[in-house]
């Protein structure tokens, strides 16, 4: 499963859905090389908070703040765990 970073300050605000990046650029700029697709679990972090929690990736998104973005994750809460 591919771990990827969560920008907090780039999110919603119920923290359900998160820009994502991998290796330095944003996610969705690499997505086509990485063969992602709609519906892909992935592994996110964010440093500080020193947690794991699995997502699945949106190309298709219909959350106002997200709209006109290419990629976003949705959160599965029932994954998260401490590190």
């Amino acid at each position: 499963m591919l771990r990827v970073y969560c920008d907090f300050n780039d999110g919603t605000e119920d923290g359900r859905y998160w820009i994502l990046w991998y290796d330095g650029k944003r996610l969705e700029e690499q997505a086509a090389q990485l063969g992602l697709k709609e519906g892909e679990r992935v592994l996110l972090y964010q440093d500080e908070g020193d947690f794991e929690v699995e997502a699945t990736l949106l190309f298709k998104q219909t959350h106002e703040y997200f709209l006109g973005k290419k990629l976003c994750a949705l959160v599965d809460d029932s994954t998260f765990r401490r590190l």
